[in-house]
């Protein structure tokens, strides 16, 4: 098993409780009104569902990807309650940069979401991760990944991230893209710096 997901599981209630203390707009507030009206999202490194319960409740049929046990179970307990006008979340077990499972869904996504994802993936691994990923947006689908600038503050292990890299991605697969402001840390950490980028599926569908 991966070192980050053993820390993940067994820091799961701290962790999520972490997340939890923020709302999804303060979290990704520089991009809301980029956010697509309702449509399929993917959620890759749901963590504790915060970002997938947001979406559910706001039109969205969400599948939520997370590798950690623990985390999963953890998020899975809370109900979206369909009363409220939240949709169902469909959880996955699965992770980049293959997305098997994701992949035998069948389904394209709207909007596809790695909210403090991108520094887990190892470098040699990215590449592979983008076209996955891309293969899996819709025509005029929206991909947002936010980066964390900052030296890992544990045993997880967090890889250097960087826009050119992702603009370089983007080219490949034929998205368009944009940098957001950076930002700071939610959690008032002063070492750690966030940027957004956003990609846009421009090419025609089928």
């Amino acid at each position: 098993m991966d070192d980050n997901i053993i820390y993940y599981n067994r820091n799961a209630e701290q962790l999520a409780d972490q997340y939890d203390s923020l709302a999804f707009e303060q979290v990704h507030g520089d991009w809301l009104n980029e956010l697509p009206r309702e449509g399929m999202a993917l959620d890759v490194g749901a963590g504790s569902g915060r970002d997938a319960r947001f979406l559910a409740c706001h039109g969205f049929d969400v599948v939520a990807v997370e590798p950690a046990d623990e985390l999963r179970e953890r998020a899975q307990q809370y109900d979206v309650a369909r009363a409220d006008g939240c949709n169902p979340i469909h959880w996955v077990d699965d992770s980049l940069p293959e997305l098997s499972r994701v992949q035998k869904l069948q389904t394209k996504f709207d909007l596809i979401l790695l909210s403090a994802v991108w520094m887990h993936i190892a470098p040699s691994q990215r590449q592979r991760a983008f076209r996955k990923l891309s293969s899996l947006l819709k025509p005029n689908g929206k991909m947002v990944v936010s980066l964390r600038h900052g030296a890992s503050p544990d045993e997880r292990t967090m890889h250097p991230v960087s826009t050119d890299e992702l603009a370089g991605y983007a080219q490949q697969q034929g998205l368009s893209y944009r940098v957001l402001r950076p930002k700071a840390d939610q959690l008032q950490r002063p070492d750690v710096e966030w940027e957004t980028v956003l990609l846009i599926n421009d090419n025609p569908g089928d």
